[in-house]
């Protein structure tokens, strides 16, 4: 599901899905009762289905993702030293190579490792536990964004701005960095012009 491979109302089956792991049915039970409990699938009379989200959806996502990273930003401006840089310099690179050759895809996944590298700069094992079912909810929403981007320039320009903020040790201009990125996530998501929108 992170790698967007499957569609939102696409029908998960047991016995399928054990087949393409190479698994029993068991552990693929399990998986999907996870997912189930942690409102990522749903169980109909059909079986079992990736949920499809709503607008409410995607604004409470990226609600909880704002706090999230804010929250990771914070601990890495209070401990930069033990922050490593590198890392984060290396994904906002993916990005610009991807956006650079109009990869949209690999774009998207650029962002995406950008903010899971940044929210594990933080050291803080629960909020990248939580952050790892948000971006499992992002892939989700992402799925909606085909066609919406036509370029990533903004992308890059946007984690760039967000990343020198971090090393300026800027609490407001990271705080002010973050919250424009997922607005303007947002924008594109809830664009009711978007093919699929509820």
């Amino acid at each position: 599901m992170l790698a967007g491979t499957l569609s939102p109302g696409t029908r998960m089956v047991e016995t399928r899905l054990a087949e393409q792991l190479g698994v029993s049915r068991a552990p693929v039970r399990e998986a999907l009762q996870r997912l189930i409990q942690e409102g990522l699938a749903v169980n109909k009379r059909r079986g079992v289905f990736i949920r499809e989200l709503t607008s409410e959806d995607v604004l409470d996502v990226y609600l909880a993702r704002t706090a999230c990273e804010t929250a990771a930003a914070e601990a890495i401006v209070r401990a930069p030293d033990d922050v490593d840089w590198e890392v984060l310099e290396s994904a906002l690179s993916s990005l610009e190579a991807a956006a650079a050759v109009s990869d949209l895809r690999s774009t998207l996944e650029a962002d995406r490792l950008f903010h899971e590298k940044l929210v594990e700069a933080a050291r803080s094992p629960r909020l990248t536990r939580m952050f790892a079912t948000l971006l499992v909810e992002t892939a989700i929403c992402l799925r909606r964004l085909e066609g919406a981007y036509t370029e990533g320039t903004h992308l890059v320009e946007e984690h760039r701005r967000i990343l020198s903020a971090l090393r300026a040790g800027d609490r407001d201009e990271v705080s002010r960095a973050i919250t424009a990125h997922m607005d303007d996530a947002v924008r594109h998501l809830t664009d009711d012009k978007m093919v699929g929108l509820p």
